[in-house]
């Protein structure tokens, strides 16, 4: 009867002490959750404000959009683009503000709404972000794929969205329509 009761004793403990084991692990995993949680949240709130104040300084017309919100890497590609463009006599690549997608001047209610994160990898420095771009001109879909540069956030690529010939919307990439531009002709 003792072997028994100790036996019954023993595996209870042992129930016990893995109950417990289990516990800890469970906190660990959920307080690594949480910080990657709060981490995200912020990294979240950290490129919303970028977009936002990205257009509020296009609707004041500011002229150094792309070196306060763009990387190296788009501001070389668009200056390589602006570069052969100034040899043609017609309009060239940029037909628009590809910010706003505005021809005139960009108006004062420009508003990113329903920002929506597609991707984001805050290790490898990552995110690409769809919104609606709202104001009293025009509503347009646009997506910015971003990456980190220098410990900030910048502007990678815009993904810009139309209607095709069948009513399907479609998209394209400015990062890599300027590439395809840039090697036209160049044999």
């Amino acid at each position: 009867m003792k072997q028994k009761y100790y036996l019954i004793f023993s595996i209870s403990l042992l129930l016990v002490f893995f109950s417990a084991c289990g516990g800890k692990n469970t906190q660990t995993v959920s307080v690594d959750t949480a910080v990657a949680d709060s981490t995200d949240v912020k990294t979240k709130d950290e490129i919303i404000s970028l977009i936002n104040e990205l257009y509020a300084a296009a609707a004041q017309n500011a002229g150094d959009i792309d070196e306060r919100f763009a990387c190296q890497a788009w501001r070389d590609t668009v200056a390589a683009v602006n570069d052969k463009d100034s040899e043609l006599l017609e309009i060239g690549f940029f037909n628009d503000d590809y910010w706003t997608e505005m021809q005139d001047n960009n108006p004062e209610d420009l508003e990113a709404r329903d920002i929506q994160f597609e991707q984001l990898d805050v290790e490898k420095g990552t995110a690409t972000v769809s919104f609606i771009l709202h104001s009293s001109v025009q509503t347009v879909h646009m997506k910015f794929k971003f990456c980190r540069e220098d410990g900030d956030w910048r502007v990678h690529d815009i993904i810009r969205f139309y209607d095709d010939p069948d009513g399907k919307e479609s998209s394209f990439s400015f990062m890599e329509s300027m590439h395809n531009y840039l090697s036209e002709n160049a044999d």
